[in-house]
């Protein structure tokens, strides 16, 4: 079954709803006419009734007997078309007016004055009884008036509505599935123009200049494109940059096994250097690929956490006697001041290998001569860990581009990374709730700062 197009779908629902207020409105109005109806014959009834009680007082002032004066009063009002009567409060009919059957069999003598509707043979009455002391005695007055005519008039509106409501639904499912497809003709320009999007990511939907929510369809769609180009161009560039890095230690490899078996014999010695440079080269690949799967896994969010309670002290000062070698061969002076016993919660083996790579990394660009100062404190809220360095400084421009990968200020130090140190730190310190940063940086030095929270 072919679903049905989204104008028409809001179409039918539109016409739905629509029927069914129409419906509820026809209700109300038919039920209010009929209320009205009987409002206005209540009033009439009511004038009638004092009309009655006026001429009887009247009536009664000048002639002889009740039966008499009651008489004289119905006919005058029965000529001009009112049907009345007129009883004792005892329920003894004085008068009424002729051919009201009606009228001649109710029971008007109850206890205090009612309006009420009533059928007859061939009509419905809406009948206004009245108790009214005249000249010392107390009458009953009746007024009655046929509701025919209201009734009439009831009909004749919810035919004109039952007739009417189908010439308007049609009408307004008509203009309801034009102005569904107006109102979804941009979105169908925008998968146009988001079909013909090329493959390669650039362009977008353009800019139409709306400021509803078309235009913020619009700006969300292109965000989103912004978003999607950058990741791919993010991707394009590590796929090359990584392309890059792994073709120096291949390379090397497969030089140094070209020349070693250029000749049929060399010597014991001759096989061991190349080993060596072959082992040496692996290890800078494999740590690149580790770095890379590490990045890859974390970014798609698939890189667990294996969190256990440890102190953040005794991890940066085993850090520190980890580097000190490498720092003494470089001449520089690695020094580490930690609180005592400071507890922390998070991945042991992520937290020591962050904290290697800012202290390997400030001991790679600092001059010899120079010093690398470790520092933890504890705050309130916080551990702080700093790795202040006297190197040559990070250019203002690049203090944001060094935590992307394979970024590398000094070209003359490729050999001892591929620019993934600072990157991976910092997603460390993020997976823990935390962050890093580049607190100061100057020629005479940079501080790196990671703020973890306890």
């Amino acid at each position: 079954m072919t679903p049905l197009r989204l104008r028409t779908r809001i179409t039918a629902w539109y016409s739905l709803v629509l029927a069914i207020i129409l419906v509820v409105f026809a209700l109300t109005i038919t039920w209010q006419q009929g209320a009205i109806g009987l409002r206005r014959v209540d009033r009439e009834l009511a004038a009638m009734t004092a009309t009655l009680s006026t001429l009887l007082g009247d009536e009664l002032s000048e002639s002889d007997t009740p039966e008499l004066a009651a008489t004289e009063v119905v006919q005058t009002l029965a000529a001009t078309g009112q049907t009345v009567a007129i009883e004792t409060s005892s329920g003894h009919r004085l008068a009424a007016a002729p051919g009201a059957p009606l009228l001649e069999s109710m029971n008007a003598a109850g206890n205090s004055d009612r309006i009420w509707t009533t059928t007859s043979a061939d009509n419905r009455w809406r009948v206004n009884v009245r108790r009214q002391p005249i000249n010392g005695d107390e009458y009953v007055l009746i007024a009655a008036a046929p509701l025919a005519d209201t009734n009439r008039e009831r009909r004749e509106a919810q035919e004109a509505m039952w007739l009417g409501m189908p010439v308007l639904l049609l009408l307004s499912a008509g203009g309801g599935l034009w102005l569904a497809s107006v109102a979804l003709r941009p979105i169908s320009d925008m998968a146009r123009r988001a079909g013909a999007l090329p493959a390669s990511g650039a362009g977008d939907l353009g800019r139409s200049g709306r400021t509803d929510e078309l235009g913020q369809l619009e700006a969300a769609f292109n965000g989103l494109l912004a978003r999607l180009r950058a990741s791919l161009q993010t991707q394009r560039q590590f796929m090359a940059d990584a392309s890059h890095e792994l073709r120096t230690p291949i390379s090397v490899i497969r030089s140094v096994a070209d020349v070693t078996l250029d000749r049929p014999h060399r010597d014991e010695a001759e096989y061991r250097d190349a080993l060596s440079m072959v082992g040496v080269q692996t290890g800078q690949a494999t740590r690149l690929l580790d770095d890379m799967l590490m990045l890859a896994r974390a970014d798609a969010g698939g890189y667990p956490l294996r969190p256990v309670s440890l102190y953040l002290n005794e991890l940066v000062l085993s850090c520190r006697d980890a580097i000190a070698g490498q720092a003494g061969e470089q001449q520089v002076a690695l020094r580490a001041s930690a609180a005592s016993d400071l507890p922390f919660v998070g991945d042991e083996d992520l937290l020591r290998r962050m904290v290697l790579n800012l202290i390997q990394n400030a001991v790679q660009h600092t001059k010899p001569q120079g010093s690398v100062e470790v520092t933890l404190k504890e705050t309130q809220e916080s551990a702080v860990i700093t790795v202040s360095d006297e190197g040559p400084g990070v250019p203002e421009a690049d203090r944001d581009r060094i935590f992307a990968r394979f970024v590398q200020l000094d070209p003359a130090r490729r050999r001892s990374g591929a620019g993934l140190g600072l990157p991976i730190s910092r997603w460390i310190a993020e997976a823990h709730h935390g962050r890093l940063e580049l607190q100061a940086s100057s020629p005479s030095g940079s501080t790196f700062a990671v703020t973890l929270p306890k």
